[in-house]
């Protein structure tokens, strides 16, 4: 990671600090369509919980809603 990359990142992570501390313990809720899942996005989204998880967010409770299909 470069300098300039590092400046970034800790710029965005100080501008994002006064919100992980107000959001700490507080439960998100979380809706996602089953094209996240179908088309493998659900990792990422999993990695995103994980982390607000680590940060003091409490659960992250997730509504998954069917996939339609799509006929020609």
């Amino acid at each position: 990671m470069s300098l300039k990359d590092t400046t970034h990142f800790v710029y965005w992570f100080r501008s994002a600090a006064p919100y992980i501390h107000g959001f700490r313990g507080k439960t998100f809720v979380i809706a996602f369509g089953g094209e996240l899942v179908a088309d493998g996005g659900f990792v990422q989204l999993a990695h995103d919980v994980n982390l607000l998880n680590s940060l003091g967010s409490g659960w992250c409770w997730c509504t998954v809603y069917g996939r339609r299909s799509r006929r020609a």
